[in-house]
């Protein structure tokens, strides 16, 4: 398993088991496949309250030793890019439970057609607005 992969895998168990965070997907090049040697690794966190998330970043130190972050702000989504002293570049989409709501944002139908991997999804969320973006085309959002 490449390292990439095992950081994913790390994520995704640590979310399972954060009774903070309603879902988790994988999204960009690395759901779509097409990731590249020194592609950054796109994850959306669906969170309950994104503050839990935003307010204290010390968090994203139990994937790796941090080099340095930035928080960006995209309108709902909040992004912590985070890149790691192994070289490894994250970003982190702190999204509320809205982002996930229907009918599909414009942004947000952007970011599933371009390709979503749900990696845990305990309230079904995600499956539904997958299953909604599949469903229709961005005219119809």
């Amino acid at each position: 398993m490449d390292s990439e992969a095992l950081f994913i895998r790390n994520v995704t168990a640590w979310a399972q088991s954060c009774d903070k965070i309603a879902g988790l997907a994988l999204v960009g090049s690395f759901a779509r496949h097409k990731a590249r040697p020194g592609s950054d690794i796109d994850l959306v966190l669906i969170c309950y309250d994104t503050c839990d998330f935003l307010d204290d970043v010390s968090w994203v130190t139990h994937f790796g030793e941090v080099k340095s972050l930035k928080i960006e702000d995209w309108g709902i989504v909040t992004s912590i890019r985070v890149f790691y002293t192994d070289g490894k570049e994250v970003e982190f989409g702190i999204a509320p439970l809205k982002w996930a709501d229907l009918p599909v944002d414009p942004g947000t139908h952007r970011v599933v057609a371009d390709g979503m991997m749900i990696l845990d999804d305990k309230r079904g969320i995600l499956k539904r607005l997958v299953e909604a973006v599949s469903n229709s085309n961005l005219n119809d959002v």
